[in-house]
């Protein structure tokens, strides 16, 4: 639709502190490295070059995956601190371009908790990104009930997203292959996804939005393949086995989000709009990782009503996040 405002919510960045500490980069010195990597590093031209080539007006920018959650403590806090004042500089820089979910030391909840009460308050962010699991812990963990209070609290979401499997699944489940086989089937291709899908139900079965029935949570991948088998899942986990309230699909549809970061076909956008409703769906990219003109083919061609086009493509991000009309 001409002149329609986008809005990508699930799009990255990292720091080359970090990306040493986490041993993610191919060249330490960082003075040089991958297309990828120049991507990830910059908070400039570089990304509104590439912003501005598929049409996306603003992204929610958030530090990659695994980010600091399996660092320890006395690491972790001092960079993702940094990470989230860099990110604050480059949002003040290009206020109408760029906004902020912050980075958290989640392997020190109490700090987590407090880091989002300061990129929140002090330095406007959104929300934060929780990089799945930390060290084989997920958030139905009770350590992270502080985390989930603030957030509910401070009335921003937290957007899930996949990280690489403990080594014991991995093991188990992705080896065999070569090593390339095996990595991407442990992590992008199929193995983050149905993590993260689980992660949502491990909150669910673990009472999590009973405690915390205003924490909202935002997942990616179109749903990462929670839509697809909801019903399934409450046809095996009702009240009768759970000792919950309500299924699991009233949790997730009145708590949970989806983005279709990462997927560009019409099969899944349909499957989602069909059990979350198009008021729950917001539209992503997952840049550097997918590029922006294929997720924008994705708006451009999606058999959607204006409405519904709309509230997609930017009034449900606005709504969410409290981003200005």
């Amino acid at each position: 639709m001409p002149g329609m405002r986008v809005i990508s919510i699930e799009d990255h960045f990292w720091t080359a502190d970090i990306a040493r500490a986490i041993g993610a980069l191919r060249n330490p010195d960082a003075t040089s490295g991958t297309p990828l990597e120049a991507d990830l590093a910059d908070l400039g031209e570089r990304r509104l070059a590439a912003m501005d080539e598929a049409g996306i007006d603003l992204q929610v920018i958030s530090h990659t995956t695994p980010g600091v959650q399996h660092l320890d403590p006395q690491t972790a806090i001092p960079l993702a601190c940094e990470a989230n004042d860099a990110l604050a500089r480059a949002v003040a820089e290009h206020p109408d371009r760029f906004a902020g979910f912050a980075t958290l030391p989640t392997s020190a909840p109490d700090a987590g908790a407090d880091e989002l009460e300061r990129a929140v308050g002090e330095l406007g962010f959104k929300g934060a990104m929780v990089n799945g699991h930390t060290g084989g812990r997920f958030l139905d963990d009770p350590r992270f009930g502080v985390l989930l209070a603030r957030a509910e609290r401070l009335g921003v979401p937290l957007y899930l997203h996949p990280a690489e499997p403990v080594p014991g699944v991995r093991d188990a489940y992705y080896t065999g292959f070569n090593p390339a086989v095996s990595w991407f089937l442990s992590a992008a291709a199929f193995g983050w996804h149905a993590e993260t899908g689980l992660h949502v139900l491990r909150m669910v079965l673990a009472g999590v939005f009973d405690r915390h029935p205003q924490l909202r949570l935002v997942v990616g991948h179109m749903g990462e393949m929670l839509p697809f088998m909801l019903a399934r899942v409450d046809d095996n986990l009702p009240p009768k086995v759970t000792g919950l309230d309500r299924m699991p699909s009233e949790y997730i549809l009145d708590n949970v989000h989806i983005t279709t970061s990462g997927l560009f076909t019409l099969p899944p956008l349909l499957c989602a709009l069909m059990v979350f409703g198009a008021e729950r769906v917001l539209f992503s990219v997952d840049w550097p990782y997918a590029p922006n003109t294929d997720g924008r083919r994705l708006l451009d061609t999606a058999p959607l009503s204006p409405d519904d086009l709309e509230r997609i493509a930017h009034g449900n991000a606005e709504r969410l996040l409290g981003l200005s009309a």
